[in-house]
Formats: structure tokens, sequence, C-alpha cells
């Protein structure tokens, strides 16, 4: 999702921030991690970090709802090429589940819905039903979704008064961990990591369904994305005092290559990297040095550690397929 800054304002703002050798011109075409605060949306947020950094073109990788917090990975310039890359990762969790109540959006912001009884549910059956969310599951997304239906949100159908029928999808749950239940408050914390297109919410509504009970998701908060921690993201305020000339004490400006080293990678001589960037294969003879981690993309860099291309490699065949090349005018720095 990358959004441009509309009209000449945000472009100049940039360029004086260049100029001046501000700390934000770090923030220009790379990787930001941002520890989203709760009561904002991730456009919102995004905004928000436009404004602070002044660049021109941004995105972000995974949506997190309004009442959610936690890390928002944001692509500034050259780097929202990236920002699909970056949704693939598997994305971890933390929060509370309320149980007797069910909303109409499956969270503690929507339109209580129904109530029912709690009193004789246990911890184990807490436990009991959470067992059965590990591994490859069929879930239903939430009615109020982004998901689009014929080219229109689900959410925007659902508030216009249509009904939605929004089809199971495959999903899976590496780890869900239940802790702190809390049966006089009717509620309980988890720890969840799962793949991509996972809606806690969802998970929230079906412990509710399995205990009869009916539930909602009361507090969310994404502690991790791929390889990226909430522990090394910045907030919004700190952000703000960076932009100022305060330093910060994380490292939250990621370049590409860092940014991509869950990926293989190849390290070539600057004749392929001509070849390169005119979408030209290069021999195996060409590369200095090959990391597999396994996986069929692979993060092309020149001797100089600058990324030039993503690639979609056989490395036994030697058969490549450009995903994205990065021409001589967008070199990373």
């Amino acid at each position: 999702m990358a959004a441009t800054a509309p009209g000449l304002m945000n472009k100049k703002k940039a360029k004086l921030r260049q100029d001046q050798g501000t700390p934000v011109n770090d923030c220009l075409n790379a990787i930001l991690l941002v520890d989203k605060p709760e009561g904002m949306t991730s456009h919102e947020t995004v905004k928000e970090v436009q404004r602070l950094t002044g660049a021109v073109k941004i995105g972000h990788s995974g949506t997190l709802d309004r009442f959610a917090s936690g890390i928002l990975i944001h692509c500034t310039g050259r780097s929202t090429k990236l920002t699909r890359y970056l949704l693939e990762d598997a994305k971890s969790y933390s929060g509370t589940i309320k149980l007797g109540v069910s909303t109409d959006t499956h969270d503690r912001d929507g339109t209580v819905i129904d109530e029912k009884p709690v009193h004789s549910v246990t911890g184990e059956d807490i436990l009991d039903a959470a067992r059965g969310f590990t591994g490859e599951i069929i879930q239903v997304p939430p009615q109020f979704s982004a998901l689009k239906i014929s080219g229109r949100r689900a959410s925007d159908r659902v508030r216009k008064g249509e009904r939605v029928m929004l089809a199971g999808r495959n999903v899976r749950i590496y780890d869900f961990d239940i802790h702190d239940i809390d049966l006089a408050n009717t509620c309980f914390s988890f720890r969840v990591r799962c793949s991509k297109g996972t809606y806690i919410r969802s998970i929230a509504r079906d412990m509710g369904q399995i205990l009869g009970t009916g539930a909602y998701l009361e507090k969310l908060r994404r502690t991790g994305s791929g390889i990226f921690s909430v522990d090394d993201a910045i907030t919004l305020s700190k952000l703000n005092e960076y932009a100022n000339g305060i330093p910060a004490d994380k490292h939250f400006i990621l370049q590409p290559v860092q940014a991509l080293r869950n990926y293989g990678m190849i390290v070539v001589r600057e004749s392929a990297r001509k070849l390169i960037l005119h979408g030209a294969n290069f021999d195996v003879d060409s590369a200095i040095n090959i990391v597999d981690k396994g996986g069929k993309v692979f993060i092309i860099v020149d001797e100089e550690g600058n990324l030039i291309a993503i690639a979609d490699m056989d490395i036994k065949k030697w058969q490549i397929k450009y995903l994205n090349v990065f021409n001589s005018n967008n070199t990373w720095i």
C-alpha cells in the first residue's frame, strides 16, 4: 500500500531536509520500524510518518486495526518497491479476549449483538479450545474487514446494510499460547504467531463459539513481523524528536539489504551488475558469493553491498527470473 503526498509541498519539504542534512534524511528510501499507537488507523499512522519525515512516497506492510498497537513497517521512497516482500512474513501478537459478549466487529470497538453467561467455563475449557487452533486451519474473515467483494470492501458493504458472505480460507497458526486466565473478569490473555492474512478477531469469535459464551478481542498488540520486533520500533513521539535532532535510542531505520536479510543473497561482480541493470541474465562465474537460505527468492547486491535486483532463482539449474531491478538512477545507498 503506497501513497504519494498531494501537491508540491511535501516534495519541497523533503528536498529541503535532504539539502540541510537533517536526521530524517536517513528515513528516506529506507525501511522504518514504527510502533503504531492505539486509536489511530494504519493509514493515519502512515500519514503522520510521512509528515514527520517529509517522505514524498510511503507505504506500509500489514494493516493493523484502529484499536490495536504494535509494529507497523513503513517503506519510504524507492523502498516502497519492497513492501510486498515484507507482507509475506509471519506475524506475532499478544492480546486479551473477553468472554460473554459478542460484537459485530468481533472487537471492543464494535456494537454488542449478544451476551451470554460465563460462570460454567473453566480454565481447562479455555486451554482445550485453544488447542484446536494450531496448525493449518480454515478461517472465515470478519465481515468488517478490508477484503474486497467485486471491488468494494466487505466492511463498506456491511455498513450500507448489505449481507456479506465471506468464504473460509486457509491460514496457519504456528503457536497459540494462553496465559493469565482471569475468570473473575471473564477474560484471558494470549500470544500467537501466525501466517499473513490471519484475523485475530476471528480467533476470538471462534473461541467464543466453541466455549458457548461468545467473545470479542479486547486488546491486541503486534509484537513481531517476520524478523522484526516491536522492541526495535520507534513511537511517533520519539520519531518527532528524531526529526528535530534528538538521537533515537533504537535502530529503527533499515536499509533494504538489512530488511531483506531473511532471503538468500548473491554478491556479483561489476560486469554482472551491468547486465542485470539491462534485465539480462548473468552466469554463475560472475557471482562472488552465494548465500542460500533454502528459498527461491534471492536479493542480488554489488560488491559495495548495494541492492540491485530481487530475483526468483533456481540455483541448481541457474535459472533467473527478475522480480525487481533497480536501475542506475535508483542505486541503493
